[in-house]
C-alpha cells in the first residue's frame, strides 16, 4: 500500500497563513505607526512538523519570508515562536490570539519583553483581539 508524504500540505498551511499575515500586516496603516524604527525577524517554528520560517520586519513591512532560519537564536533581533503547525497556523489567521495560546502553553515565545509586547499590540490591531 503506498503512503502520501502530507508534508507539502502541512507546509502550504503554514506558509499560507504566513503571506495571510503578511498581507494583513503591510497594510495597516495602525501597524506601520506601531513598528516604526522597529527592524526584526519572526523565527516561526512549527514543533511538531520541524518546518521553520523566517520572516524579515523591516522598513514598516514584512519584506521577506523564507523557509529554514540562518540566524542566532541568541541574536537579539530574533523573536521566536514555538508551537505545533495547527497552533501557528490559527494564531497567524486569527483563529488563537496569541495571549491564550502562551496562558494554554501551546506557544513559547523567546524574545525580549517590549518585543513580546509589541507582538500583542499587532496581534490586536490586525485582528481586534
Amino acid at each position: 500500500m503506498a503512503t502520501t508524504d502530507v508534508s507539502a500540505v502541512h507546509t502550504s498551511s503554514l506558509l499560507a497563513s504566513l503571506q495571510d499575515f503578511q498581507n494583513r500586516f503591510n497594510n495597516d496603516t495602525r501597524v506601520k505607526k506601531l513598528i516604526k524604527g522597529w527592524n526584526r525577524f519572526l523565527k516561526v517554528d512549527g514543533t511538531d512538523t520541524g518546518e521553520i520560517y523566517t520572516l524579515t520586519i523591516q522598513d514598516l513591512a514584512v519584506t521577506n519570508i523564507e523557509a529554514g532560519c540562518t540566524l542566532a537564536d541568541d541574536d537579539e533581533k530574533v523573536i521566536a515562536l514555538q508551537a505545533s503547525q495547527e497552533a501557528l497556523v490559527r494564531i497567524f489567521t486569527g483563529k488563537y490570539n496569541p495571549a491564550h495560546a502562551l496562558i494554554d502553553g501551546a506557544l513559547a515565545v523567546f524574545s525580549g519583553e517590549r518585543d513580546k509586547v509589541k507582538l500583542e499590540a499587532i496581534a490586536m490591531i490586525i485582528w481586534g483581539m
